[in-house]
């Protein structure tokens, strides 16, 4: 049983997820994310066979948020609150999203803790729709760089940190944790 008392299989031990169980989670977490890009491209292609073109790089840059940004940062959420307390690459590695007293996460709190790490990602997503309108923009390349500055602080953060928070996780109020079969339990 989890925090909440509800039966997972797995029991949640105290030592914190460490950076390279967390890296290896979210590569394999990725085959989640292809899969909704191909879901994008698709839906993307119907749109486009009628006819229609994304011109406007804030229509192409929403087309993105809606059919890529948006469904992931909801299907992590759901995973991270449900039962198992984690997303396909955790639940392979072994780890589990809890909030700071050890119990599973509430679908608002596991929105927030998404949000807040594939925000970067959107935001890296409008500079480029924007450099692609307007080469030049000063703007928009500072976007493009300060979003995956925001990256690299968060894995600064995430490395020196005593429990291996992120900075999703700071902002959150969670932490990723190993887990272990319950005695019995495999």
């Amino acid at each position: 049983m989890n925090g909440l008392g509800v039966r997972t299989g797995r029991r949640i031990v105290v030592r914190p997820g460490g950076p390279r169980a967390r890296l290896r989670a979210q590569l394999a977490d990725g085959v989640v994310i292809a899969g909704w890009a191909v879901v994008a491209a698709a839906v993307g292609l119907v749109v486009r066979s009628t006819g229609y073109e994304f011109g406007d790089p804030s229509t192409a840059d929403l087309f993105a948020f809606v059919t890529l940004v948006a469904p992931v940062t909801i299907t992590f959420a759901l995973q991270e609150s449900s039962p198992d307390q984690a997303t396909f690459g955790k639940h392979r590695g072994g780890l589990q999203v809890t909030d700071r007293s050890g119990h599973r996460l509430g679908r608002g709190r596991a929105l927030v803790r998404s949000a807040v790490k594939f925000a970067p990602w959107q935001l890296a997503h409008t500079a480029v729709f924007g450099l692609v309108a307007e080469p030049t923009s000063t703007w928009f390349a500072a976007l493009a760089v300060g979003s995956q500055l925001v990256v690299v602080a968060s894995f600064g953060i995430m490395a020196v940190d005593a429990d291996h928070r992120a900075l999703h996780d700071l902002v959150a109020g969670t932490r990723v944790v190993k887990s272990e079969p319950e005695k019995g339990e495999g």
